[in-house]
């Protein structure tokens, strides 16, 4: 299918240096939110739309943080920044960037002392057409695409951000492979266009250029995503622990140990320098001393007229064996 020059995915099309797709062949795609020098030339269509209209989008993943100090700030200066949502069939709208922003705006709606705020209130919105991202993708993958670019550069990014982010890419590009392209044209916020190669290059690589991350950190992600026991992902997905310690958890740890620092993580900070400590961690279980009787009942049976009669390797192996046995036990004594 060849090179794809995909313009402003954000609905910004008309982006002065950036030149309409007219050869069918090429498109672009925007990077981030618009720089400065960008809004003075984007003519947005900004509508005000009542609280109640517009819904959370369950397809993003990115975490909601700090928002009593958004709130304040709303309270104070009002919306400074348009969200930016999709129109639904019915006349409703889901959001596709400012899930911070609904967020804050909902705190000052439940506070009974801030009355100018309630479900009517009118939200400064941007309703962006997913019919204009022109990739040869699916209108979920469109979805995904228009989310992980408009909040490129709208947050502080957690461990879970950049994993979630991660996985979103990678189902767009593997949609992208299936479809036959074979390079994208970035546009940075500069305009400066730089060319992604999809076709022969490995996904590592293609996903260190469109999130920015080193390959290096990438691989740390996919190796998390690979090796981590699902209870080590979660603690990192709930940002309970840094992606350094659950890199280092599935190098060093067991199965039995990961989990038990993941249980931990709930209750205290985890530094990837505390992760040796779980090595010989696991959890103990208690062995009285009628079930150590009953353990060795079959043993005594079978000792008939009170003796056993043993090969002299099979001494040596009844010796090892009861002398780690004695260590195991006596150890905890």
């Amino acid at each position: 299918m060849g090179k794809f020059n995909v313009n402003s995915i954000r609905g910004y099309d008309k982006i002065k240096d950036i030149k309409e797709d007219v050869s069918g062949e090429e498109y672009k795609f925007g990077s981030g939110l618009l720089s400065d020098a960008s809004k003075d030339v984007v003519k947005m269509n900004i509508v005000n739309i009542e609280r109640e209209k517009i819904n959370k989008n369950p397809k993003n993943k990115y975490k909601i943080g700090e928002i009593d100090t958004l709130a304040e700030s709303i309270k104070i200066y009002g919306i400074v920044n348009p969200l930016n949502v999709r129109k639904n069939s019915d006349d409703t709208y889901t959001l596709l960037g400012g899930e911070r922003r609904i967020t804050a705006i909902d705190k000052l709606i439940d506070d009974p002392n801030v009355p100018d705020w309630n479900e009517y209130t009118l939200i400064p919105c941007v309703i962006k057409d997913l019919d204009k991202i022109k990739l040869p993708i699916s209108d979920e993958m469109k979805e995904k695409y228009a989310i992980v670019t408009t909040n490129k550069e709208a947050r502080k990014y957690t461990d879970s951000d950049r994993y979630y982010e991660m996985q979103a890419w990678k189902e767009i590009i593997e949609e992208l492979r299936s479809n036959g392209v074979e390079m994208l044209n970035d546009v940075d916020e500069d305009g400066e266009e730089n060319s992604i190669q999809i076709k022969g290059e490995k996904t590592m690589d293609i996903l260190s250029k469109v999130t920015g991350m080193s390959r290096g950190q990438v691989q740390r992600y996919d190796k998390v995503e690979k090796k981590a026991e699902p209870e080590l992902l979660n603690a990192m997905l709930d940002d309970n622990i840094s992606v350094g310690v659950a890199e280092k958890a599935t190098d060093v740890l067991s199965s039995e140990q990961q989990k038990k620092l993941a249980k931990d993580s709930r209750k205290k900070k985890i530094q990837p320098s505390d992760v040796e400590k779980y090595k010989d961690d696991d959890e103990k279980t208690e062995l009285t001393s009628i079930q150590f009787k009953n353990d060795i009942a079959n043993i005594s049976d079978a000792v008939k007229d009170g003796k056993a009669y043993l090969s002299e390797k099979e001494r040596k192996e009844y010796d090892k064996l009861i002398k780690k046995l004695e260590k195991l036990i006596l150890k905890e004594v």
